[in-house]
Order: structure tokens, then C-alpha cells, then sequence
């Protein structure tokens, strides 16, 4: 949940030390619900790191990504418990749009299906504000619609990392999918890249200043064949390449030395390939490297 709100593995590590520490100062026999009073005390704590991320990131290099959803700790039974909802890497960027009080609200009611005197009494306002505050989230989220696929034979949902509105193609980007992209790619020529883009593609990127990336957003898909034709000229050609499930989406994991150096995922359109991000900062990139090897081989 905290990593829902914020988007960054250390802020949501601090926010849930802190619940754990009011948890032990409350008399937990007085609580009629201890349940909702953990979700209510970790939103407010988030609300209050949101505030403050907005003010840091103003020094951040470059544009700033949410961390890719990787947690390797789990056995595969507890992934199963763990829902892979809202986690992509596409909708936790929209969600990074909304104000502190608009993600919290959006987050509990469509995540944890609260209502709006629960959110309300979250917040500190009144049910008819939240309402006006989640209407002004879902018009900033419009086209973004995560979609869950039924749970069959004991099988994990899997979820698309972006669908537009309208979209016909509903099902995730799939390992095979990703075959024909992935050559491309490997072949560094930009018109065979630019065949599986859409024309109105983007590409963001993130190397927090301690890698090489697009500084601001790329638009349309020859210029961002050229550009991803011109890295991997000079720095993936010898790169090992690695297609890992998260259980949110797909990724692609380009390793130099048994170390990720570059991790892509992409979003799908009617039209092709509709959005990229490009992840370089090696401290967003840890949790990859902390995966099983035999996920790296």
C-alpha cells in the first residue's frame, strides 16, 4: 500500500517503520477496527511524505520515474496474496500527476474500495469533498484504466502495463510479444524499431544524474527509433539481455557484468508501442539485481 502511495521503495519502507512504531505505542485492545487504523495511519503518514517528495524532486536530474515493482521475497504463494493492481509502471507515473490529497483518495477508494466517508474521515474533510477530489483525480486519469483479467485454475491475473481508452487490444505485453521489439532492438537499425512504435509514442527517461538518459520527454517514433538505434550503438550492443515478470508488467533487463544497467518496459495502443520508460539510475535499478541469478541468466 505505502509503495502504491509514493512510488519509492525507501519512502514506503520509512512510512511503514513508522506505522509499526505507533502500532507498539497504542493500546490495540481499544481499536475497534485495527485494520482500518493501520491503513488510516499509513495515508496520513504517505500524505505527509508526498508534500515533501514534490519539494525534493525540484533538485532531482532529469526527469523522475517511479521505481519499478520488484520484490524477489516473496514466495509464490504470498505473491498471489499480493494484488498486482495499480502497479505498473505506467499508471504510477499518472498517479504521480495528482495532488498528495488526490492520489491518497484515488489509491483508497479503487485499490482498497473504501467509501467516501472512510476516505473522508482519512483526510479530514467531508464525503462531499472527497467526492469533488476524486472526480478531479479520475479527470486527470482519464484514458488510464488498469484492467484485471479473472483469476482461472489457481492462475495469477496478469495486468497491462497501460491501456488507452477505447483500446481493443486489452491483454498485457506479454514475454512473446516482446520477441519481435526485443529484435528489432538487437538489430540497431531505427526503421525496424520504428515499426513497432506508435506514431504518437513517447519515451521517458531516468538516470537521476548518475547515468546517461533522455533528460526530457521523447515524442514520436522516429525520433525515438534513432534515439534507442544511437544507445544501443554505444552502450547495450554487448549488453546480456533478460525478459523478468514483476506481476504489474514486463521488463527488460539489459546487464553489463551480472549488473542491470538498463531496465525498459512499454505500454500498448491499437497503434503499436505508446509509451516507454527507461529506467538507468542504478539505485532504482537494486531490486532487479537483488532477483534470483537464475532470473538474470
Amino acid at each position: 500500500m505505502a509503495f502504491r502511495f509514493l512510488g519509492s521503495y525507501a519512502d514506503a519502507e520509512d512510512a511503514v517503520q513508522d506505522v509499526w512504531l505507533r502500532w507498539h505505542q497504542t493500546d490495540i485492545s481499544s481499536l475497534k477496527d485495527p485494520t482500518g487504523w493501520l491503513i488510516r495511519v499509513c495515508s496520513n503518514l504517505c500524505l505527509d511524505v508526498l508534500k515533501s517528495a514534490r519539494r525534493r524532486r525540484e533538485n532531482y536530474v532529469g526527469q523522475w520515474l517511479p521505481e519499478p515493482w520488484v520484490n524477489p521475497f516473496l514466495r509464490e504463494g504470498e505473491d498471489r496474496l499480493v494484488d498486482q493492481a495499480y502497479l505498473s509502471q505506467a499508471y504510477l507515473v499518472m498517479l504521480d500527476e495528482l495532488s498528495p490529497h488526490e492520489r491518497i483518495a484515488l489509491v483508497l477508494h479503487d485499490v482498497f474500495d473504501w467509501d467516501h466517508a472512510a476516505i473522508a474521515e482519512t483526510l479530514g474533510n467531508r464525503p462531499n469533498t472527497t467526492r469533488q477530489i476524486l472526480f478531479r483525480a479520475r479527470r486527470k486519469m482519464e484514458g488510464v484504466t488498469p484492467e484485471r483479467d479473472n483469476i482461472e485454475d489457481g492462475e495469477k491475473a496478469r495486468m497491462p502495463a497501460f491501456r488507452l481508452q477505447g483500446a481493443e487490444d486489452k491483454k498485457p505485453l506479454t514475454a512473446t510479444d516482446l520477441t519481435g521489439f526485443v529484435e528489432a532492438l538487437q538489430s540497431g537499425q531505427a526503421d525496424r524499431i520504428a515499426a513497432f512504435l506508435a506514431p504518437d509514442v513517447t519515451l521517458q527517461g531516468d538516470g537521476g544524474g548518475k547515468a546517461t538518459t533522455n533528460i526530457n520527454t521523447l515524442f514520436g517514433a522516429d525520433r525515438i527509433a534513432r534515439f534507442f538505434a544511437g544507445i544501443w550503438r554505444k552502450n547495450l550492443v554487448n549488453a546480456g539481455l533478460t525478459v523478468v515478470e514483476t506481476g504489474a508488467e514486463n521488463w527488460l533487463l539489459f546487464s553489463i557484468g551480472g549488473v542491470v544497467d538498463t531496465a525498459l518496459t512499454v505500454s500498448l495502443a491499437r497503434d503499436g508501442i505508446k509509451r516507454v520508460f527507461l529506467h538507468r539510475n542504478p539505485d532504482k535499478l537494486a531490486h532487479f539485481n537483488a532477483l534470483p541469478v537464475n532470473k538474470l541468466d
